[in-house]
């Protein structure tokens, strides 16, 4: 298996499942109520080894309770900790809403925490990596750290996911190999659909792997010769709990293309995997 950095959010999630979205000024009690590790990278991290990728993550935490709750349970999914920077300050926490009815997940999140400073990323030994991930977050730190690596790497893929309306985000694909966008990110910039928009996108930014996420409609990819693959969604009795599909779905894919999977065959894997997170709540079976 691969060797695999990624850098990023790792937060602590608090969920309340609920029987129904609760309306303004009401209260409501929950059905069931834990807590677990979350954010778009360590979340990444998390299912990456638990598919026996050797796996490190790098971030921040806070130096308080919730810091060490995280630290411990991304140590407890056999994810290294030992690049996570540690500052003063309150570690993120997610407060979930998910709705009993649908799955859908309601997240506040909060946050008093410096970024990843490019300084700290770039005393990581990163040539030691057979794939280097990057959630799309503070963008000017995020320029430098992908350049750093981009310099001392000599064929491992680095991969950016670009969840977020983030100025100048989209100038940093020249430097990475594979970009996994979601569908919320499509629509800001104006399609109603995952195919125009890889196609616009490889149009403006060359030819490299682009995937695209559509929630109920599965997920399309584009390759470098502008080949269009689609995967359906897997066809689910009951959504349960959509919390942290889309960061299953980007293991997933990365996990396929590091084991040497084609793209399609990578897609179906990973729309796969996802759609058997949303039957379940949590992410404690079907090798999660």
């Amino acid at each position: 298996m691969s060797f695999i950095l990624i850098t990023g959010n790792a937060t602590l999630d608090l969920v309340n499942c609920v029987a129904h979205y609760p309306h303004e000024d009401e209260e409501l009690r929950a059905l069931e109520q834990w807590s677990d590790l979350g954010g778009n990278a360590a979340t990444m991290a998390r299912v990456l080894a638990a598919h026996r990728h050797r796996c490190d993550w790098v971030g921040v935490v806070a130096n308080d309770s919730d810091g060490d709750k995280i630290l411990a349970t991304l140590k407890a999914h056999q994810v290294g900790v030992e690049h996570a920077d540690c500052q003063v300050g309150a570690s993120p926490v997610s407060y979930i809403t998910v709705n009993q009815q649908n799955g859908s997940r309601t997240i506040v999140h909060y946050r008093d925490l410096p970024e990843l400073a490019a300084e700290a990323f770039m005393e990581i030994e990163v040539e030691r990596y057979d794939w280097l991930h990057f959630e799309g977050r503070n963008v000017a730190a995020l320029g430098e750290m992908l350049q750093f690596a981009r310099e001392r790497v000599v064929d491992q893929p680095l991969s950016l996911e670009i969840e977020k309306v983030r100025d100048g985000l989209e100038d940093l694909i020249p430097l990475v190999d594979v970009v996994l966008f979601s569908r919320a990110y499509a629509q800001v910039q104006g399609f109603n659909d995952a195919v125009s928009f890889l196609q616009d996108r490889q149009a403006t930014h060359g030819a490299l792997w682009m995937t695209c996420t559509w929630g109920e409609q599965g997920a399309w990819a584009i390759d470098h010769d502008g080949a269009i693959f689609h995967e359906p969604a897997l066809v689910t009795p009951v959504v349960m709990d959509t919390v942290g599909a889309g960061d299953v779905f980007n293991a997933g894919l990365v996990h396929a293309l590091a084991t040497g999977q084609p793209l399609e065959q990578a897609l179906q894997y990973a729309v796969q995997l996802a759609g058997r997170k949303v039957q379940q709540q949590g992410f404690q079976s079907v090798g999660l």
